[in-house]
């Protein structure tokens, strides 16, 4: 008599125990998966509690100082969102004097409730510069308001910037290898929202 093998009942696992239909594998596959991007969009709030902000004031001339950028801005109330117009500038003395080149800045400006829950952001890069060249860095954003927001609201901003002591140059003859030379020293700040 022939001894049969277990395999070919798809109907039992190795253990011995019947197995579950596909369908059923298929969804509970499913259910895990639903339940994954649910945690994951609840880590995904970001929060900007631990940074300077103010609440928004239509029409006034506003600052916020942080360690490395003052931000000067005007808040425009528009139809169903409301604006924000202004500009980043360097702290006096917040560089080393040896930083003499923006390599990388960019600059966000974040929409947050009392709580400091970012309910939207927006962000701007800037092309490498020499510091002192910068002037004052412009932005201007529009977030659109959730009729649920109901409560005050807070503008807040944030930065990421990378000074060095020289600008960037090609290190092969005649500029032709592509490469960057030896930047120097080199300064990595930044501060913005943190994931809650």
């Amino acid at each position: 008599m022939p001894v049969l093998s277990r395999s070919l009942f798809p109907s039992r696992c190795d253990s011995g125990h019947p197995a579950q239909p596909a369908g059923f594998r298929i969804l509970a596959a499913l259910a895990v998966l639903l339940m994954c991007t649910a945690l994951l969009a609840g880590c995904g709030k970001k929060t900007v509690g631990h940074l300077a902000r103010a609440q928004l004031q239509p029409d006034t001339p506003q600052t916020v100082s942080m360690q490395y950028l003052r931000f000067t801005y005007r808040v425009v109330p528009l139809r169903e969102s409301v604006g924000v117009r202004g500009q980043a500038s360097l702290v006096p003395g917040a560089l080393p004097a040896w930083a003499t080149w923006y390599e990388q800045l960019t600059v966000m400006v974040y929409l947050s409730d009392a709580s400091g829950r970012v309910l939207d952001a927006a962000e701007y890069d800037y092309l490498p510069r020499a510091v002192g060249d910068e002037g004052s860095l412009p932005f201007e954003t529009r977030f659109y308001l959730d009729p649920d927001d109901q409560g005050p609201l807070y503008v807040s901003f944030g930065y990421r910037m990378v000074a060095t002591e020289h600008a960037p140059t090609p290190d092969g003859p005649n500029g032709s290898s592509g490469e960057l030379g030896d930047v120097g020293r080199s300064l990595i700040v930044g501060e913005g929202a943190l994931d809650n």
